[in-house]
């Protein structure tokens, strides 16, 4: 299919294994069967209800209009008042954000492609810490940059490893570090002295630094986020040098159960940001008002209804908690270390080789009284292939009962897969 006459790009661009798992539980759905999706981040839970108000209050203007590349004043000045409010309630030392520092991008998704289009020429690379989101590795494609990837172990909570060890991993084409946390896939949570060690290692190197720092409020324990808005310098230029460096990726779409209204966040000093703001403009022109102004309703909400991101902690906790406890039931001989943020579980399994056959196994070939659990194999959120092969995430997208269920037909499935195996190697009767 005339494939000499595309971009070398697309020859990196596939679709996640998050989302062909969705494809083909959606499939099993339409048939009937009943399947736990625990394979994809999307909350069940119903969005704050102040957006569908705003929406509906711009909407009946009649008037939809092109909005500013940076993004709409309103939005900007209401997230950069949340963000200090973030801090302030908390009683912790930050940058205080100011409208100038914010831009508005579709999603957190395209925040970091327009933050890659601006910072990296093709064959640059960005060293991430993994377990990480998988996508990042097309959102880099796209520039024609390289994922490189310093590994962390389940056995060891995902703990960063030693200054000497990331070091290793720094090349001449290293353009910045990336880190999730609160982390997906693995929900660790990164400390105070961890994220301040990457901050060093990045200013000591000359490079950028991001955080993507989108499931801030999903915390599931009582350790809140050391954000990169949190680190100080004792020395003034190195502290300036920082802010210069320093690129914090955010979104609207996990604390509001917004996900498919793609509005995220670049925060940056403005000098930064007015160059991925130029990628915005030359990709998406603009970013909807109408949804702009629902996001902004949101946000203004919880400003005065702190106990909405209370009660939607409360509920991943619940979930969490009933989980951890069925795994300890059902799944003993597993690895699976307590997530403190985010909203999903990685689960290690020390009896299989090949977690990727057994999510596919049990979805397609298992039931436990006509019902069955999709979840992610976690070989993509790793860059070395030998990582995650016998590895999975699941989501806490479901309520506890469900979420219990769910490990519970995961055991069963553990134990048909074995038995399938077993049988694959003695020769066929027919």
């Amino acid at each position: 299919m005339n494939e000499g006459k595309f971009a070398d790009r697309v020859k990196y661009l596939a679709p996640s294994p998050i989302r062909k798992m969705m494809a083909i539980a959606k499939e099993l759905v339409a048939e009937g069967k009943t399947v736990y999706e625990l394979n994809i981040g999307q909350p069940d839970i119903q969005c704050i209800p102040e957006f569908a108000r705003a929406i509906n209050k711009k909407a009946s203007t009649g008037q939809i209009n092109y909005a500013p590349y940076i993004g709409e004043k309103y939005l900007r000045e209401t997230f950069a008042r949340y963000l200090n409010h973030y801090f302030d309630r908390r009683r912790v030392s930050h940058l205080v954000v100011d409208t100038e520092n914010v831009l508005v991008t579709v999603g957190a998704s395209h925040a970091l492609s327009n933050t890659f289009l601006a910072i990296c020429d093709p064959g640059d690379e960005i060293l991430v810490i993994e377990p990480f989101f998988s996508p990042y590795i097309g959102f880099l494609a796209v520039s024609g940059g390289v994922l490189k990837s310093v590994p962390t172990r389940a056995e060891d909570g995902f703990a960063l490893p030693s200054d000497e060890e990331i070091q290793k991993h720094i090349t001449p084409k290293t353009k910045a570090i990336l880190f999730n946390s609160p982390n997906n896939p693995s929900g660790k949570i990164f400390s105070k002295e961890e994220v301040e060690r990457l901050a060093r290692i990045a200013l000591k190197n000359d490079l950028f630094i991001i955080g993507d720092e989108v499931y801030r409020e999903m915390i599931l324990g009582e350790t809140e986020a050391f954000s990169l808005l949190q680190v100080e310098f004792s020395d003034e230029d190195e502290n300036e040098k920082f802010k210069n460096s320093m690129i914090v990726v955010d979104s609207s779409s996990k604390s509001f159960s917004l996900c498919g209204v793609r509005i995220g966040f670049v925060v940056s000093k403005p000098g930064l940001l007015e160059k991925i703001a130029l990628v915005n403009a030359h990709t998406v022109a603009c970013v909807s008002d109408l949804l702009q102004y629902g996001v902004a309703g949101a946000y203004d909400a919880i400003l005065s209804q702190p106990e909405f991101l209370e009660n939607l902690r409360n509920t991943y906790r619940e979930r969490l908690d009933a989980t951890m406890e069925a795994i300890d039931e059902f799944l003993p001989n597993v690895v699976a270390p307590r997530p403190a943020g985010a909203f999903y579980v990685m689960i290690k399994f020390p009896e299989i080789d090949d977690a990727n056959e057994y999510c596919h196994f049990m979805l397609e070939k298992f039931n436990l009284g006509g019902e069955t659990v999709a979840a992610t194999p976690a070989h993509a959120f790793y860059r070395d292939p030998e990582l995650g092969k016998n590895e999975i995430r699941v989501a806490l997208v479901v309520p506890p009962d469900k979420m219990r269920k769910s490990i519970r037909i995961m055991a069963e499935a553990l134990k048909a897969y074995k038995i399938f195996k077993g049988n694959q190697a003695k020769p066929a009767l027919w």
